[in-house]
């Protein structure tokens, strides 16, 4: 069966000598992994129509297991992303992050818009690490946890300028008043928590130019991946990465 799908090639995996086997995740929101035959020949054309980030309609024959890719026709390689190292590794990110929130049989077009959401803000010059962090937040419900942005756990008052932290002992945001109940509170500034409440519930489409300071998108992504990995034990393997880009940043100054 010929089948013609709209896609984005979250995952790449060489099989062979001249092979490789791409996984999409196609506009229906489901992930299809195809075997590429001879994608490895440059005579063939699908070396580079065949790498990370590339959105296109990929025309495969379909039967039993696995896909066959027939053709490509690319309708957007997303090339700048593979050419700054930090943007990659930041687009990696949402790659690994909406992969990991989808089921090999679970089908999901939410996760399609954001993952086409999130390519094309960093393509427009948007942070790729603000954009991450939108991912993140937006993913949060598919590794099973939520977390409290909006009102103090232990007041319940919903006044954000009061909130100085997030409590792991409470699970959620804490004010000022009630700050010495937990001496393991993380500190947060009220701007990040305000911030992070907004982003995380505000619909795709209502997200236009986002321009935010670096500290703060910092201090965001420090959180986020804590909550990952305090409340779904999950470490993404794309922000080693980062951390390693960093840390050679500083050794450079």
């Amino acid at each position: 069966m010929l089948v013609k799908q709209k896609g984005i090639i979250i995952k790449t995996v060489d099989y062979g000598e001249s092979d490789k086997i791409i996984t999409i995740l196609n506009e229906h929101g489901a992930k299809i992994p195809l075997m590429v035959r001879r994608a490895k020949k440059s005579k063939t054309g699908l070396q580079a129509t065949t790498q990370l980030f590339v959105e296109g309609l990929f025309i495969y024959n379909k039967w039993r297991g696995m896909g066959t890719l027939n053709s490509i026709d690319v309708l957007n390689s997303h090339y700048d992303l593979r050419m700054d190292l930090f943007t990659n590794s930041y687009a990696s990110l949402c790659l690994e992050t909406i992969d990991g929130a989808l089921d090999a049989e679970q089908v999901d077009a939410q996760l399609y818009a954001l993952l086409s959401f999130a390519l094309t803000q960093i393509d427009s010059g948007v942070s790729a690490q603000l954009v991450a962090n939108i991912v993140m937040l937006k993913c949060i419900y598919y590794y099973g946890f939520d977390i409290n942005l909006t009102q103090c756990a232990i007041k319940h008052t919903e006044q954000p300028g009061e909130f100085v932290g997030y409590s792991f002992k409470y699970d959620g945001v804490i004010s000022r008043a009630v700050a010495h109940l937990d001496s393991h509170l993380m500190p947060l500034s009220n701007k990040v928590i305000y911030l992070m409440a907004i982003l995380k519930k505000l619909p795709l489409s209502k997200i236009n130019s986002i321009s935010i300071h670096d500290d703060i998108v910092e201090e965001m992504s420090q959180f986020i991946l804590l909550i990952y990995k305090e409340y779904a034990g999950v470490y993404f393997k794309s922000q080693r990465m980062i951390n390693q880009l960093k840390r050679f940043n500083i050794n450079l100054e």
